[in-house]
């Protein structure tokens, strides 16, 4: 299934509730474990025809890495993906129709330590652009050593907020 980037935001921007076990949810906790590695289906009451998925994981790889995927049958499409040190190379070539936004970034490659966020761009694989996440809207700009455990449950609280998530999640800190 092919949409477009108006649909995507669209299906970002919906409110969304996290379910489970078909049961939806108005509060949510969550026991922060290393390595996270956790996987939400989320429903919207505006347009009920969506489900969602959002990942949460964790891995020697990636200090934090979160999905948000559009289900359609038995595919899952990949609206938005917000990753803390990880590696990725946006497309060197840019069809005519490229959002602006992307623009400045054709080519680049992101090294282990520029925090970025992954966006659907019609035209092209999922999730294929990425832009640093200092020019988006995430507050919780990296994750330090120092301060992992507190800007971790902020940049999930945080990408909670950007995927319109009306469910209230309370994480229980790592004891260290």
């Amino acid at each position: 299934m092919i949409i477009s980037n108006e649909q995507a935001d669209y299906l970002i921007n919906l409110k969304k509730k996290i379910i489970q076990n078909e049961t939806v949810l108005d509060n949510l906790p969550i026991d922060q474990e290393f390595p996270m590695n956790l996987r939400y289906e989320l429903v919207s009451d505006e347009d009920n025809d969506f489900s969602f998925l959002w990942e949460i994981t964790q891995s020697s790889k990636n200090m934090l890495k979160m999905s948000l995927h559009f289900q359609e049958d038995e595919s899952k499409i990949g609206l938005l993906r917000l990753d803390y040190y990880g590696t990725h190379q946006n497309p060197f070539t840019a069809k005519e129709d490229l959002p602006e936004k992307f623009q400045p970034y054709i080519g680049k490659f992101f090294t282990y330590d520029e925090c970025h966020m992954h966006y659907y761009v019609d035209g092209y694989k999922p999730l294929a652009w990425a832009v640093p996440i200092a020019d988006t809207n995430i507050e919780t700009k990296e994750i330090t050593e120092g301060d992992a455990n507190r800007q971790i449950i902020s940049a999930i609280l945080d990408f909670a907020r950007i995927i319109n998530v009306e469910t209230k999640i309370t994480i229980n800190a790592l004891l260290l």
